[in-house]
């Protein structure tokens, strides 16, 4: 059952970034180098999908290994979810010493806008916002349906400076195997923690 309705949402994904339907019969991996010499490693039971990932774009989708392999039988992780890592330019970097600043500003209805605009699925409510040294997580809910079927309408987002780029990291559940807030917040720490461990970072995960 997994299987199919991962395959399924991984699809919808495509569709949605509009990107061809990914060929998921090659090997997984769990590492990517993205823009900007960006190492990105999946967290336990993640890889990284092998076509929606846009290397040189700074892209990267992550999900479950065993929705990428030809084996129904393959285990999937105790939490499921899509997971998108997006590097920004070089140069635009604005975590670092600007936590609460920048933590602030997700809370105001220009921060939501944003998040909105860059987001699958459009207008967003911001409902809890955290801040750590070079981290600021943003949980938010969608208003309405979210774009990408069958996933939850909350999410994680992380914000986190990597080389000098603004890393975007979003953690979003299923909705027949919904991940509460704290589950999802965990999964995104262990993906920050590996973002930071592979780029040579101390970590700073919550």
């Amino acid at each position: 059952m997994w299987h199919r309705l991962f395959l399924g949402i991984i699809a919808a994904a495509a569709l949605a970034a509009c990107e061809p339907v990914p060929d998921l019969s090659g090997p997984p991996t769990t590492t990517v180098r993205l823009a900007g010499a960006v190492t990105l490693t999946g967290p336990a039971g993640y890889c990284v999908d092998p076509v929606v990932t846009k290397p040189r774009q700074g892209f990267a989708l992550l999900a479950a290994c065993a929705a990428m392999t030809a084996d129904e039988t393959d285990a999937y992780p105790d939490m499921i979810a899509l997971i998108t890592v997006q590097v920004g330019a070089d140069g635009s970097g604005a975590v670092a010493g600007q936590e609460d600043a920048f933590g602030a500003f997700m809370e105001t209805p220009q921060g939501a806008a944003l998040l909105s605009a860059s987001a699958i699925g459009g207008p967003i409510a911001v409902r809890v916002t955290q801040t750590a040294p070079n981290t600021v997580a943003v949980y938010t809910e969608d208003i309405a349906d979210p774009g990408i079927s069958g996933t939850q309408k909350q999410a994680w987002r992380l914000f986190t400076d990597v080389r000098g780029r603004l890393v975007t990291i979003t953690v979003r559940g299923l909705t027949d195997a919904p991940l509460s807030q704290s589950a999802s917040r965990a999964l995104l720490d262990a993906v920050v923690t590996a973002l930071h461990s592979a780029n040579d970072l101390p970590s700073s995960a919550t």
